[in-house]
């Protein structure tokens, strides 16, 4: 069905084909008609489906006859876990808003409060921000939510897991009581259920499919001894074919920064770093980089598993075994975007079996392992350049089998205590250790006062 079945004006239409939007997503087919009905929705469906321009479409439809905004005063709110996901669904109402007139505006932190406060002074429509930020100046009083009438939680997972729990009932509490609401996850725990219900009346329930990365990525796992991860990643890329733009994910952001070089002088691709030690305006400018193509391979901590929309990324890379099997979906769900296909590769090493096993039973499949003809894998040894990139070298000893484990009884003990000295039962039998300066002191005192027979009086 094309955009033009659903009852939308001729503006937004036009906006729509602009943005080349040819016919909706199936979260589109499901969500958009609800919400043009007034109705709240509880969405729970997994990454790069489409649902930005799900609930912004309907918001836009919304916004054109509802009454003008007044300063600080927006009449929509989106609530989002990341900065860059701000900016990402900012930049999208834009697109979708060129011939309507309507103004937007991005609050997050890390940046000035100057423009921000500038832009709701002037009066937007809608207010993409971060719940930092935004109860920032709220209290600063920038800006006010009396008159919200569309209220959006994005990627609410990731708000919980982030613990911004406490600012979204805040806000949830400052916006009216008569509102539509939208809320939208990749997973949906029991308390994430608990609450989504809490805020919404008689909603939509839309879920489609299973929380997974999408059927079109090619997925694989691939073990390897810690230290030979970045000899098997070398030729993993230099043999893959149709590399456009890749993100290589890592756990620390101290493995990001002296990953970064190693791939570039190797590879002589393009190559940046994202993490949180960059400031915001760092961070933004490397994601343009990425986007424009100008950046090909970007090592990246999970600053970059969601929120992050780039056109084209073809390869996902783990270094490190996500610990948990929601990030694992973000990070994988990176690419493959619109029914796009893409290739996401886990790097797995013996002490990360068990995690790369939980996401297999979490995913309810199996995952391809595979193993690089021709690769001279080595036992698990720490040597030469794969040493250096292991930060702060923390390595966790293996666990030996209990029949292995040396005893107590066994075990070397120092014949000194804490203070230094001999433990008794370490001392010579005929050696009588002196008493201490107290000790002595009092003995002295009781014997010096202490009379003779001779000299007591009878």
């Amino acid at each position: 069905m094309p955009f033009s079945d659903f009852p939308l004006s001729p503006k937004l239409l036009a906006s729509i084909a602009d943005a080349g939007f040819a016919e909706p997503l199936p979260i589109q087919v499901r969500v958009v008609p609800a919400l043009l009905e007034g109705r709240d929705v509880i969405v729970c469906s997994q990454t790069g489906s489409g649902k930005t321009a799900a609930f912004l479409i309907p918001i836009i439809e919304g916004l054109l006859t509802a009454p003008k905004a007044r300063r600080i005063h927006p009449r929509a709110l989106v609530l989002v876990p990341t900065r860059e996901l701000a900016v990402q669904v900012n930049g999208h109402f834009e697109m979708l808003a060129a011939h309507t007139g309507l103004k937007s505006v991005a609050v997050f932190g890390g940046v000035d409060h100057g423009p921000q406060e500038r832009a709701l002074q002037d009066g937007v429509a809608l207010v993409v921000a971060t719940p930092g930020r935004l109860l920032e100046q709220l209290d600063r009083g920038a800006i006010k939510l009396r008159d919200v009438a569309f209220f959006v939680i994005d990627e609410a997972d990731r708000l919980f897991d982030a613990g911004f729990q406490p600012e979204v009932r805040r806000v949830v509490d400052a916006v009216p009581e008569r509102r539509q609401t939208m809320l939208f996850s990749a997973t949906m725990p029991g308390e994430m259920s608990r609450f989504a219900h809490s805020i919404v009346t008689e909603p939509e329930i839309v879920k489609l499919g299973l929380v997974a990365p999408p059927s079109q990525i090619k997925e694989s796992f691939w073990p390897v001894p810690e230290p030979q991860k970045l000899d098997l990643l070398m030729r993993l890329l230099a043999e893959e074919k149709g590399l456009e733009k890749v993100i290589v994910f890592v756990r620390q952001r101290a493995r990001a920064r002296m990953l970064a070089p190693e791939l570039a002088r190797l590879t002589n691709l393009p190559t940046a770093e994202l993490h949180a030690d960059l400031s915001q305006a760092e961070r933004l400018d490397t994601i343009g980089k990425f986007r424009s193509g100008e950046v090909r391979l970007l090592v990246a901590t999970d600053v970059a598993s969601r929120g992050l929309d780039i056109e084209e990324l073809t390869h996902v890379v783990n270094v490190d075994v996500p610990d948990t099997p929601d990030d694992y979906v973000h990070r994988v769900g990176r690419t493959g975007r619109v029914d796009r296909s893409g290739v996401a590769i886990t790097l797995v090493s013996p002490r990360e079996l068990a995690l790369a096993a939980s996401l297999e039973e979490f995913l309810r499949r199996k995952i391809p392992w595979q193993r690089l003809a021709g690769f001279p894998y080595a036992p698990e040894e720490e040597t030469g350049a794969a040493k250096q990139l292991i930060p702060g070298k923390r390595r966790r000893r293996a666990a030996q089998p209990l029949d292995q484990r040396e005893t107590s009884s066994t075990k070397k003990e120092s014949p000194f205590t804490r203070s230094g000295k001999l433990k008794k039962k370490h001392t010579d039998a005929d050696f009588e250790e002196k008493p201490r300066r107290g000790g002595r002191k009092r003995a002295e005192k009781k014997i010096k006062g202490k009379k003779l027979p001779h000299q007591r009086r009878k």
